[in-house]
């Protein structure tokens, strides 16, 4: 089975992700970190030194990748994935989405903390955070929407949503 966990920055993709594939009994890779292990930097100082084109480009090769040669697996992707390059599309058609849903509110909390290593968001301040993320999540809800399950909150349970899986989609 390959699963594509997909969602805003700060949903809990790579929270969830390790615990959702485990429940599964799947590998779980995280699209992000392998950018990072491969690239050799984090993804802030591939955004500042390559641009935000080149990353794009080099997430939806290795979405590719990783989905043609591995026959089972968790993937959380970065929260843009969807969006670029037919992506949704792409893991539409070769395996499971969910979508790991959230409001600007919550996110925003989420995410202030975390600002400075986040390069669509470090140069916002408290006040511009919140309408940022609500502008941003309304342009890519179209995309996200496309997920074949849907989980909304702010903790969802692994072990519910794995549950969920077994039972609807696992021999799909």
């Amino acid at each position: 089975m390959k699963i594509f966990l997909i969602g805003y920055m700060g949903s809990g993709k790579s929270t969830i992700g390790p615990k959702l594939a485990r429940a599964l009994d799947i590998p779980f890779f995280d699209l992000d970190k392998i950018i990072e292990e491969q690239e050799g930097m984090t993804i802030a100082s591939f955004f500042e030194q390559k641009g935000e084109t080149a990353f794009r480009q080099l997430e939806a090769d290795l979405l590719r990748s990783i989905t043609l040669v591995n026959d089972s697996f968790l993937l959380s992707t970065g929260g843009g994935a969807p969006v670029f390059y037919n992506n949704m599309d792409f893991m539409n058609e070769h395996g499971l989405t969910i979508y790991l849903e959230m409001n600007p509110k919550s996110l925003a909390q989420r995410l202030a903390p975390a600002r400075a290593g986040r390069p669509l968001l470090k140069h916002l301040n408290n006040g511009e955070l919140e309408d940022f993320v609500a502008v941003k999540l309304k342009e890519r809800e179209p995309f996200y929407k496309k997920a074949r399950l849907i989980i909304s909150g702010l903790s969802p349970n692994a072990n519910n949503i794995a549950s969920t899986i077994k039972e609807n989609y696992q021999s799909k």
